[in-house]
Parts: C-alpha cells; structure tokens; sequence
C-alpha cells in the first residue's frame, strides 16, 4: 500500500514548530483530547471540558490520554516568574542570556549580535512567516532538507477511532471477559488455603500468601508494565502478557513445594497487572469521549464481579475437587481468551501505528518522515517515569498520599473479608465450603446499586455543576459521592462486626455486605476522578501511586487476618476495618472545602492548574 498521500510538507517547519498534532484526532470538537504541543514549550492545549467529560467512568481513560502532555521530567518545573522581556528573549526554558537579562556572572561577556532583534524573537512576530514570504529557491531547499509529517487523514481506516462499532465493542468484550478472569484468579485462590495447608505441611499465613503474592504482583506491574505500552504498543504486550497470566496459572497444577506456588503466583499476579492498568486505555484509544462511559463502566463491573464471585465459584470447586481444580478452571476459561486475542485483537496505540506508517514511507521514499509532533521515547526513559514518579507524588503531593491510603484501608478490607468471612461463616457458623462464600452476593448487590447510583444521580449532579462553572467544574465537585461512601461503608463494616455472631439471624449479618460493596465503589470512583481532576496530565502517575499501595495493602491484609480473630474474637476484629476508615472522612471534608487550597502550594498541583487554566483560554 501506498502512504505518501498521507504525508504533509510544513514549509515553516524547520523554523518554526509553534503548533503540531501530537495526538491526532479527525475533528478537534468532537475529541476529549486534541492535543498541541508548543514549539519549545511544555505546555499544550486540549479542549476545554464539556458534560462530555462528566461520566465517572471515564477516569483511567482520560489519564491515559492526558499523560502525553507532560514531559519525562520526574518533577514539574520551577513556576517561572511572569517577566515578559524574559520570556521574548531565547528560549524560555533555558533562559539564555540576552542584553536586557544578563545572566549573573563574573565575568562580562561580550555582546555579540545573533542578527535578530529581540522584537523578531517574540512569539507574536515568528507566528508572522508565512509561506508567502519565502521565495521559491528557498522552499525547494526546504523541500530537500525537511521532514515529511505524517498523521491520521480525515477518515483513515488505520485509525482506530475508525474502526467499525462491531470491531471495537468485540475486542471490548473480549478485554472485559480477560479483566473478569484475572480478578477471579486473585481473589479465587483463598477458598484453597485449607488444602494447601494439608498438602504442603504450611501454617495459615504462608496458606494465605498464594493471594498475597498475587495481588502484590499487581504492584510491581503497576509500575514496571503499563509504561512498556507507550514504547511497544497495545497488542503485543496484551498477547504476550496474558498468555504468560495462563501459563503460569496452569504452571500451579505441577507445584510440589509451596515456594513454588506462592512464586508462580507472584509472576501471575505481575503478569495478568498489564490486563487490568492497559484495558482502560485502549478503550480511550479506540472509543471517543461520547461513547467511553458506557464501555468503561462494563469494564469496571466486570473487575468487581471478578473479584466478589470468585471466592464463591472457587469455593464450590475446592469443596469438590480440591485447589487444583481452580487451577484447571481459571486456565481452561482464559485460554481460549488469549487465544482469540492472538486472531482478533489490533495494535490501537496511535503513536505507534503512526511510527509504523512513517518508517514505511520513509524505506519507501528514501526522505525521512516523522510523526507530526510526537518524540520516540526510550525504554529507559519510560521505565524511569513509571517507576519513579508515583514515588515522588506520593512524597510531595500530599492529596495523593492520604487519599491514596484510605483507598488501600478500603481495598484491603476488601481482602481481609476473603479471609474473614471462612471465618465468620465456615467456622463460627459451620456453614459448608462454598455456601459460606456465597455472602459476596450481598457485596455483589451493593456494587450494582452503587453504579447505577452513580450513572442515574450523581452525573446529574455533576452536570448541574459543570454548567454553573461554565463547563470548568473545579475537581472538589467530584468528592460528594466519597463523602456519602466514607460514611456508609464503616455502618456496613460495623453492621458486620456486630451481628456475625451465631446466634443472630445469618441474613441480618450477610445484608451489611450491600453497604460496604455500596460505600467502596463510591469511595474508589469518587477518590479517582479527583486525582484525575487535580493533577490532569500527571493523573496517570497519581493513579499507579494509588494502585501500588492498594495492591500492597491487599497482600498484606489477609496476612494478619487470622491472628486478629483469635486475638480479639469475629467483633472486634471486624470493627478495626471501620475504625481505620472513619480516621480518613475529616480528610475529605477538609479536602472538599480548602482542597483548592492546598493544590496551589503543591508543585504537580501548580502545574496542572495552569493546564487547567491555558485549556479554558
């Protein structure tokens, strides 16, 4: 196939790079995100948002779009001052010297005319050149030295955007039903622990550890994976990593020794991570704002339902067959996954589809063709800013830290009831396995009302914000639904803690589940548009701080859960949970009122406001 129609000469490209498509998107208007990317500044521009922006599904989607705006800097830049004879002068960043702002020194260079008055450095006068001005000789030599830009032409079938619904909402599907499997195979595996701890001769805790080190997997890939999607792309990465989440998981069938288990179990968990961070962004890369909520939200129910029903579907299996069994169930569902991945699944990272396309022109013409505003990042540049700034966020940011570790109390709560609830129901009850996981349906209710709560009320509400804000709401209206969850979801984990004993009627116990499922879906939709709200173009970084220390308290929950019991009985140990979350509501009420505040003194924060402010200009 032929491309070179869809290169495009910019005859003022040598000279001046004031705007290119970094992203580029068929219609500005209709895209969340159209992207431009100053000559030789850092900022960029991107519509400014609309009630398109207000599906509270939408949240990873948009952070994966939004990090191309920064640069690979670990930190923000210092806040320049606004000196404007400063910002004429050279290059802004580098603050060269120039005859109106010496730069400090010993010794007094000499002034030497570049050929250019100041006034020809200003913004205001390079915008002037025009095609026009240069004279023929001068843009055929521009012809022989220039880069061929290549981007999406109106309509492109490689886009994928483009692509047709059918093709889109199937590979969705098939993403979601891979999501599905993976959490049940982290969750799935405490129903094992009984016979792990006949088999391998291993006390509770090492039992519990097959779900520990699975969840703690998907921190380390949190980290080391999802930025290898921006290098190499979407597909290859998804077919190579869930194909290893499978045999791996197979792997578990042959264990001899618990070390094995339990290590096979961590490079499961590393490997099926990249199914979960990726599948967000890949929808974003395929869907456009309009139709992302609704696919989002299945993606979102999809992972929770994982998590909820596979100690329940897990549980009857080892109650018949023994932990094996979940080995074979979780292998034989996912394989044919991955092997319809293999078939079906396209490459839908656009910068990499357009790298492909220029390096093809550029074999085919023997000129040299670019993508119009995007730079190849190395590997270990990626791998630098993925691992790296999380960490710094979550030292320097202080939003991102507390809310970051009220949703881990949450998330390992959540895990701790894997763990809990054998307890509460198997033991203390002596309900068989399998019937005593069924009591996730109750959290499996509460998740459902929770997002219909949020698709029929709450973006209501927020829309009714945005239009008083004039389509700019400020990220603190997105924390009235965490409010509402911070205080339902400890009635729900004291309602548990206080009617498990036997003697209680069981459903009055199992019912408490609905308001904690309720409460932990409002708290993590919530708590994560903010973070995306607040800090824009580095939200993809707050958001792998956020999944780090909840994965890390996921692991580390169920540890000491059986210790708790027998310490302080099934009430006391319940309540703990509830205790630790009603530590971080005056947080949220704080945020709420002076969060706008507190953005403003934070270096990530002062960045992502002028973002936010050069967006509604």
């Amino acid at each position: 196939m032929a491309f070179h129609n869809n290169g495009r000469i910019s005859f003022s490209f040598a000279r001046n790079e004031n705007c290119r498509t970094s992203w580029p998107t068929e219609d500005p208007v209709t895209s969340d995100t159209h992207l431009t990317v100053p000559g030789r500044g850092r900022y960029v521009s991107f519509t400014v948002p609309n009630k398109r922006w207000t599906s509270a599904f939408d949240t990873e989607a948009r952070a994966s779009r939004m990090s191309v705006l920064v640069d690979n800097t670990l930190l923000p830049r210092v806040p320049q001052t606004n000196k404007q004879h400063e910002q004429w002068a050279g290059n802004r960043w580098d603050r060269r010297e120039t005859w109106l702002a010496p730069v400090a020194q010993t010794e007094v260079p000499s002034k030497v005319w570049s050929g250019e008055f100041d006034v020809e450095r200003r913004p205001s006068w390079t915008s002037r050149h025009s095609r026009s001005e240069i004279g023929d000789d001068e843009i055929e030599l521009l012809k022989s030295k220039e880069e061929f830009l290549v981007q999406w032409e109106d309509g492109d079938v490689e886009n994928p955007l483009n692509f047709g619904k059918g093709r889109k909402w199937m590979n969705a599907m098939i993403l979601a039903i891979a999501c599905f499997m993976v959490s049940i195979a982290s969750s799935g595996f405490s129903q094992g622990t009984r016979d792990l701890k006949t088999e391998f001769h291993v006390d509770q805790v090492v039992a519990l550890m097959t779900t520990s080190a699975f969840v703690l997997g998907f921190a380390v890939g949190a980290l080391i994976l999802s930025p290898l999607s921006e290098v190499y792309g979407r597909r290859e990465l998804y077919i190579s990593t869930f194909g290893a989440f499978v045999l791996l998981t197979g792997g578990l069938y042959f264990s001899t020794s618990m070390t094995t288990v339990i290590v096979l179990r961590f490079l499961g968990g590393l490997a099926g991570s990249f199914t979960q961070a990726v599948a967000p962004a890949v929808v974003a890369d395929m869907f456009d704002a309009q139709e992302r909520g609704l696919v989002l939200s299945i993606f979102t129910l999809a992972g929770l339902l994982g998590q909820n029903l596979g100690p329940i579907i897990c549980g009857f299996l080892d109650a018949s067959h023994g932990w094996r069994s979940i080995v074979v169930f979780v292998t034989a569902a996912a394989l044919p996954i991955w092997l319809v991945l293999n078939f079906t699944f396209p490459e839908t990272y656009a910068p990499v589809l357009l790298q492909r396309r220029a390096n093809k022109l550029t074999k085919e013409t023997g000129k040299k063709h670019v993508v119009a505003g995007a730079t190849p990042k190395p590997i270990s540049t990626q791998l630098r800013v993925g691992a790296l700034r999380p960490w710094i966020m979550l030292i320097y940011e202080p939003i991102v830290t507390l809310l970051s570790l009220f949703l881990s109390v949450v998330h390992g709560t959540l895990f701790l009831l894997f763990a809990a609830y054998p307890i509460v129901f198997q033991q203390a009850r002596g309900w068989p396995q399998g019937v005593a996981s069924l009591p996730f349906l109750a959290l499996v209710i509460g998740i459902i009302l929770s997002l219909f709560y949020v698709a029929l009320i709450d973006q209501k509400r927020y829309a009714r914000v945005v239009d008083r804000n004039n389509g700019a709401a400020p990220p603190e209206a997105r924390l009235p639904p965490a409010m509402l969850g911070a205080v339902i979801l400890p009635i729900g984990l004291f309602w548990f803690a206080w009617t498990n004993d036997p003697s209680t009627f069981w459903l009055v116990s199992v019912s408490a589940g609905v308001f904690f499922g309720f409460g932990m879906v409002l708290l993590y939709m919530s708590l994560t548009n903010y973070l995306v709200d607040s800090y824009l173009a580095y939200s993809a970084s707050a958001l792998a701080a956020s999944t780090v220390l909840r994965s890390c308290a996921g692991a580390a929950f169920p540890l000491f859960t059986n210790k708790l019991y027998e310490k302080l009985g099934i009430h006391w140990a319940s309540s703990i949970p509830g205790f630790m979350a009603l530590v971080f509501v005056p947080c949220l009420v704080a945020f709420y009122k002076w969060g706008h505040i507190l953005r403003t003194k934070t270096r990530f924060g002062q960045e992502a406001a002028q973002l936010a402010a050069q967006a509604q200009k």
